[in-house]
């Protein structure tokens, strides 16, 4: 019995992920190569659009587009952006099925080099991928310090 439960479960899985859209790497590089060419024109505006509701569920859009001016304030303006890692995760389940996407830049700005780690997610109910997480690393943060 449990043997066919699980298969049966399997089954339901690969039978649900089929009927979504799929975006490849390179659909998402050129959805990203886009915020980035937003990010270089230095307007949060520009760049908020990008950006999934489910963000602002625990910052407020206020709050986020002040760290983000903030981070950017620190970093200067972007002068280009080099890929180093992506990685694509289909879920199925109650925190939210579809297609999951991280992809880690190592961008030059003007004062120093940022890790960028840019989360994005793809709503099994929908074919518009957002960004739910943007990490930045950086060792120009280390002069806020001084």
């Amino acid at each position: 019995m449990l043997k066919k439960s699980f298969i049966l479960i399997v089954t339901i899985f690969i039978i649900s992920c089929t009927g979504q859209k799929s975006l490849s790497k390179n659909d998402v590089v050129i959805i990203m190569d886009g915020f980035f060419e937003k990010v270089k024109q230095n307007d949060y505006n520009l760049v908020d659009p990008y950006y999934s509701e489910t963000i602002f569920e625990t910052t407020s859009r206020e709050e986020w587009k002040e760290i983000y001016n903030k981070i950017h304030f620190v970093l200067g303006e972007l002068i280009s952006t080099e890929l180093e890692s992506w990685n694509i995760r289909t879920m199925l389940g109650t925190s939210g099925s579809g297609k999951y996407y991280t992809f880690v830049y190592n961008n030059k700005y003007e004062n120093g080099i940022a890790k960028e780690t840019i989360n994005l997610f793809l709503p099994k109910s929908s074919n518009e991928v957002k960004i739910i997480g943007h990490n930045y690393a950086s060792e120009a943060f280390l002069g806020l310090l001084k």
